[in-house]
């Protein structure tokens, strides 16, 4: 497996900034081996699907 890879952001934590490393959202879970426009389409999907099932 490859190592998860973040991105670093700077927060401002109680009066001080702070550099730390986070996650991206899209790379967690089972969307972690699918191209992100892959996984953004199958989202946008069951929004429309549950969209028009509970209108």
């Amino acid at each position: 497996m490859s190592e998860k890879k973040g991105t670093w952001r700077i927060a401002y934590i109680k009066g001080q900034l702070s550099m730390h490393k986070e996650m991206d959202f899209w790379r967690l879970g089972p969307m972690k081996n699918m191209p992100v426009l892959l996984s953004l389409s199958i989202v946008f999907f069951f929004g429309v699907v549950f969209t028009i099932l509970f209108k």
